[in-house]
């Protein structure tokens, strides 16, 4: 697999995620870290997987380049809300 495929598997994968969370706490959850677009998240894994042929190579790496590091922030606050 090459890194453009994997990248947008990967950001597949976290939109997917984000939308079942965003499910399973009725959503009440993602609206208490603001600072992120939750919706942006599940966006980019709608555009991706419904239109891949689409995708733009430089906006996937803007994307990994200034986005996962705020985004991994809140997941880790996340779990320390959940499961702490």
């Amino acid at each position: 697999m090459n890194t453009m495929a994997y990248a947008c598997m990967v950001l597949i994968a976290l939109g997917e995620s984000v939308k079942t969370l965003d499910k399973l706490t009725d959503r009440k959850l993602l609206p208490t870290y603001p600072s992120i677009d939750w919706k942006g998240v599940m966006g980019v894994r709608d555009v991706i997987a419904l239109h891949y042929f689409d995708v733009d190579p430089e906006a996937v790496f803007d994307i990994i380049k200034n986005d996962l590091t705020p985004l991994k922030q809140a997941i880790d606050y996340f779990r320390k809300q959940l499961f702490s």
